[in-house]
């Protein structure tokens, strides 16, 4: 199996109806048509909140990311799966969600193929 890192990804699709800029997505903003998506590595709050502007411009974008995501304009696909570690076993899996079951896998990074259901 090859080692990947695209469980790190997020994704984020515009929902708006048309073509829209969203000016928190990137250093300089995305233009994403109706239905488009950006993938991006790691969480969408750190994603925004990474500016060259101080916290003021941190928290800008993401107010930017909270008001789309209320208005309807943006919706968030995913984001990286939780990575947990057990002290005990000394062992470190993410969670995965497959046709509403929850799995432990090994991360994505790792060149295995383990996985195990969680009973619920």
């Amino acid at each position: 199996m090859a080692q990947l890192t695209n469980c790190l990804m997020s994704t984020v699709i515009n929902t708006s109806g048309g073509t829209k800029y969203f000016g928190f997505l990137g250093p300089r903003g995305k233009e994403l048509a109706d239905g488009g998506e950006l993938s991006f590595f790691g969480h969408p709050i750190e994603y925004v909140g990474h500016v060259t502007g101080g916290r003021v411009a941190a928290m800008r974008n993401i107010d930017g990311l909270s008001d789309a995501l209320i208005a309807g304009d943006l919706e968030i696909k995913e984001t990286p799966n939780p990575v947990l570690y057990d002290g005990t076993s000394d062992v470190t899996k993410m969670l995965k969600m497959e046709n509403d079951a929850l799995y432990s896998v090994d991360p994505c990074w790792l060149a295995t193929d383990y996985s195990s259901a969680i009973d619920t």
